[in-house]
């Protein structure tokens, strides 16, 4: 079994890496195979049958010797290749939020100036009034309203003094509103500023170890043969590929603010409109040809669908992406509310556009196997804000 999976690896590396294997006894298969469709002799059946394990052997051990070879320093690169990205992505996300908390501050501050001369100038008045009906001495209401002369004095004179009341007491309130409001813009800054020095420390640590692990990287590059330098370079091509295709699909997953749209939670169907379509790889960790490229899958891959067989809307929703995307080949994605996305990839023909409104059900794709793709099937995935999810927690297979 171990020896089945180094020839599975080291196979698709070769062909990744555009290396010929003629020379590990692909024209002894070949021959094999023409004379088993063409001999009637079972002795010579047998003999082809022997010369072809033993063949098989040679590979193998000559695959395994490559894979001595070549394995644990490109192993240990893309290894190493990973940290540095999470910390890359680290670092650009202490960047963003560095830079919401610095134009936060600026807001708060700018808020605090106003907040503070209102307040003063209000709190002046208020002193101001106090004064005055401390230095006007013990007159009582009563007496200035029997000074009246007529009862349309006697009314004017009432309104005014209710009047007067009424402001004192709005300006007492707003006083103290204001002392609140200026308390929680002091405290918001002070946590603002806390937060500040705390990612920056946070940043200037991962910094560090991004450079250490980078300089470590390139001096495990350097041991690299030709060869590795080539398969290490492919890698780092489907990486970035795999990041540009993300950014996109984060970009999509932002025109869903735009859109009023709620998720009823309701079962998604099937997505592929056939009978006889089956899950072949589900969602998570998976084995893939080329080590240290993908760890994760993010999604469930439908095969059995031929090529053609129609890709539906799962919920009424509307669609945010509509073409062509990177290894997803043809795509499609859809937003149902709620944060909640569903992808359609690899398809043979898209049938929507983007900012198209469409119901559970609704033709959008035709399977197919464009982008990164060995044969045709759909691939699924459900997003959560942006984020892969198990679409089984949604949708229910056949």
């Amino acid at each position: 079994m171990k020896k089945q999976k180094i020839l599975c690896v080291l196979l698709a590396i070769i062909l990744v890496s555009g290396i010929s294997i003629s020379s590990f006894a692909t024209d002894n298969i070949q021959n094999t195979i023409t004379n088993l469709n063409t001999t009637n002799s079972m002795n010579e059946l047998n003999n082809e049958k022997e010369e072809t394990e033993e063949n098989l052997k040679r590979v193998n051990s000559q695959l395994e010797y490559v894979q001595g070879e070549m394995s644990a320093t490109l192993l240990e690169i893309q290894r190493i290749d990973d940290k540095v990205r999470e910390y890359e992505a680290e670092n650009a996300k202490y960047a963003t939020r560095l830079q919401e908390l610095e134009t936060s501050v600026k807001q708060t501050q700018e808020k605090l100036v106003v907040l503070t001369e209102d307040y003063n100038k209000k709190r002046t008045q208020l002193k101001n009034r106090l004064v005055a009906l401390y230095e006007a001495g013990d007159i009582a209401y009563l007496d200035v309203l029997l000074a009246a002369e007529s009862l349309s004095d006697f009314l004017s004179i009432y309104y005014i003094m209710v009047e007067i009341a009424e402001y004192d007491s709005n300006l007492i309130a707003k006083v103290d509103e204001q002392r609140k409001e200026m308390d929680i813009a002091k405290r918001k800054l002070e946590n603002e500023r806390s937060e500040i020095r705390v990612l920056k420390a946070r940043a200037e640590q991962t910094e560090i170890v991004l450079r250490n692990n980078k300089t470590l990287q390139e001096g495990y590059i350097k041991e690299l043969s030709e060869k590795e330098q080539k398969i290490n370079s492919k890698i780092q091509e489907y990486k970035n590929e795999m990041m540009a295709i993300e950014a996109k699909i984060q970009q999509a997953n932002s025109y869903n603010g735009e859109l009023d749209i709620q998720y009823t939670g309701g079962t998604m169907i099937w997505p592929v409109a056939i009978a006889g379509t089956g899950i072949t790889s589900y969602y998570g960790t998976r084995e893939h040809p080329i080590a240290g490229v993908i760890r994760f899958h993010q999604g469930l891959d439908i095969g059995n669908t031929g090529f053609g067989a129609p890709v539906v809307a799962v919920l009424d929703g509307v669609v945010t992406y509509a073409g062509e995307l990177g290894s997803y080949g043809n795509c499609v994605m859809i937003y149902h509310g709620n944060g909640i996305t569903t992808l359609y990839g690899h398809g043979q023909a898209v049938l929507t556009q983007r900012g198209a409104q469409v119901k559970q059900g609704d033709l959008i794709m035709q399977t197919g196997s464009t982008g990164n793709s060995t044969g045709p099937h759909l691939h699924f995935e459900v997003r959560v804000n942006g984020s892969t999810t198990n679409p089984l927690n949604y949708v229910n297979a056949p």
